[in-house]
């Protein structure tokens, strides 16, 4: 059964100061953290490595709180942010999602590129290493808040288009996906008019081949 609308805007305005992206890790502890997304696990440091392969792995584990739908964030476009508001089975997949988000943002505030082959995952690391947008991940049992608030248009159409290709991909357990074409479609836009340059010159510099077997999201 779906949750209403009035369900989801007050569990979402319960946490409003927080700034989130979705997060997991391993089983145990009491089932209630809050993390930032970009530096920590609830606890003795950000995890070293993703957990991308056991998301998918357990993709089905994963939906819209109250519903039986693949987890898809909501968006607020006057305010530049957005947030998840994610169901598991269990308090690792939970804890697993948290630790993900926490590696995924840690790598990208010191340099790192993940997904080096993708355009859209580059450009988010662009605006990470520029402080243009804030993550943050709360866990509450099975249940996981994320919230991404962005200082712009731009980064915010990016977090967009992000959040937008892993809903429709990754919580069906496809990661062999290119969004490439989303993220150049974004750099072209208006929006990105000032940092156009800036972004696809960070790009350029990283940019690595496709692997083999990883088909563009179109």
């Amino acid at each position: 059964m779906k949750m209403n609308k009035s369900m989801a805007v007050g569990c979402v305005v319960t946490l409003c100061s927080l700034l989130a992206l979705v997060g997991c890790g391993g089983g145990g502890g009491n089932g209630n953290s809050t993390s930032n997304a970009t530096g920590g696990n609830g606890g003795g440091g950000a995890p070293t490595e993703s957990y991308i392969d056991y998301l998918a792995s357990n993709h089905a584990a994963y939906t819209n709180t109250g519903t039986a739908e693949n987890p898809s964030a909501r968006f607020e476009d006057t305010s530049y942010s957005l947030s998840w508001l994610i169901a598991t089975q269990t308090a690792e997949q939970a804890e697993n999602l948290q630790k993900h988000i926490a590696f995924m943002g840690t790598a990208m505030a010191n340099g790192g590129n993940p997904r080096e082959w993708d355009k859209l995952f580059l450009a988010d690391a662009y605006m990470k290493t520029e402080h243009r947008y804030e993550t943050r991940v709360s866990v509450s049992g099975h249940n996981v808040l994320v919230e991404k608030v962005a200082t712009d248009a731009c980064a915010y159409q990016l977090l967009k288009a992000h959040a937008m290709g892993v809903s429709g991909k990754f919580f069906e357990g496809n990661i062999k996906v290119d969004f490439s074409p989303q993220a150049e479609a974004v750099i072209a836009s208006e929006a990105c008019t000032t940092d156009r340059s800036a972004i696809e010159t960070y790009i350029a510099a990283r940019l690595k081949p496709v692997p083999k077997g990883i088909q563009k999201n179109t």
